[in-house]
Order: structure tokens, then sequence, then C-alpha cells
């Protein structure tokens, strides 16, 4: 079954750079992975600010793998937590080596004539795009309540969100898609209970009481 996350105008992502990666990939859906080729990662970082639109698809290409990579980390890292409340000495551990790689600094430059100049960053622009999303998640598990992170409940989703409801009892990564699903599926499911079986229906009660 197919989900539908786009037709709705409500917020599932809440503004966690680490969950809107997580969820490019549709584990269940059947859709597309959107970030499974080098145009489409550069087309979803370049959207987010974290490189240039005009960044050559090449590079891209080989750093392809790094970004699937974090993103396995990323969804266990959000499993671990959703289930136990804290990342592993391991998740810890990578976490901080994607860090490191993402280091940078400053740079003052000259411009066009003598006294024009920039400040631009030093570094691998992708291996920073790589930090901005592991420090998103590093950033969350050290700064915001851990307990509201979810996993959407539907089996056939599995997006990660963070549950900012006043009760905090929010299941779904959209109640207008897969909570919606759900409450079908159990509205269905009470009619199949409620509904006589054709072995015990009226009609074939009859019949067996006259043989």
């Amino acid at each position: 079954m197919t989900i539908d996350h786009e037709a709705p105008p409500e917020p599932v992502t809440d503004g966690e750079l680490f969950a809107e990666f997580a969820n490019t990939l549709h584990l269940h859906d059947g859709q597309p992975d959107d970030i499974g080729d080098a145009t489409s990662l550069r087309a979803w970082l370049a959207a987010r600010g974290l490189i240039r639109e005009t960044r050559a698809l090449e590079a891209v290409d080989r750093a392809l793998p790094a970004f699937h990579e974090l993103r396995v980390l990323v969804h266990a890292v959000t499993k671990r937590l959703v289930e136990e409340g804290a990342p592993s000495a391991t998740h810890v551990r990578r976490l901080n080596g994607v860090l490191r790689f993402g280091l940078h600094y400053h740079q003052l430059r000259p411009g066009d004539g003598e006294s024009r100049f920039t400040v631009g960053q030093v570094g691998d622009q992708l291996a920073q795009a790589r930090a901005a999303i592991a420090g998103s998640l590093a950033h969350y598990i050290a700064d915001h309540d851990i307990g509201r992170l979810r996993i959407c409940a539907s089996d056939e989703c599995s997006w990660r969100f963070v549950d900012r409801s006043p009760a905090g009892r929010r299941r779904w990564c959209n109640m207008r898609t897969c909570g919606n699903r759900a409450k079908v599926a159990r509205h269905r499911a009470r009619a199949r209970r409620s509904t006589p079986s054709s072995a015990n229906s009226p009609a074939r009660l009859a019949v067996s009481g006259r043989q």
C-alpha cells in the first residue's frame, strides 16, 4: 500500500533536520528513495541550504554511500532512543566521527579590487552537510526531551517525528494519513467482529433445526 504523505498540509518533520533526513527513506510504502541518486541528494541538500545547487554532481555521487550510511545510523539511533531512551556507546562514537569529519573554519579572502574582501568556509562542503545532519540529532539528544521522539505507529510507515502535542500522546506522523488509516482499519475490524458468521446466521440455524 502506498502512503501519500504529500496530500495534507500538516507538518510532519517538526523542523528537526535528522527526522527529515531519516524520512527520505520510505521503509514500507513502496515509494522511491528521496535521495536514491546523486541528483536527488543534491536537490535535497540544496533545498535545506546545506550545499550549493551548483555543486558538482560527480562529487555528490562519490559522497552518496556516506549519506546512505549516515541515514542507517540515524534510523538505528532514533529507534534506540524510542525504545530505550538513550543512544548506545557505539552510536555516540559513530555520531562523533561524522561530526569530526565535518570540521571547518572561516577564511578572509580578497575579492574584486584591493579593498573588497569576503569571508568563506574552508572544508569539504558535503562532509559539513553530513555533520549538520548528525549535529541535529546530537543537539536533540543533548538539549531536548528524548521522550518526545516518536516512530510512527503505522506498520506501513515508520517515519520519525517529534511529538509537540500538549498531551504528548501523538502516535502517528500525520493524523490525516497514517492516523486516519489506522482508525479506518480499527472500524473495519470491529465491523467484522460484530457481523455474525454464515455458519451461525439465522437462516443456517433454521435449516439445521429442520434436519
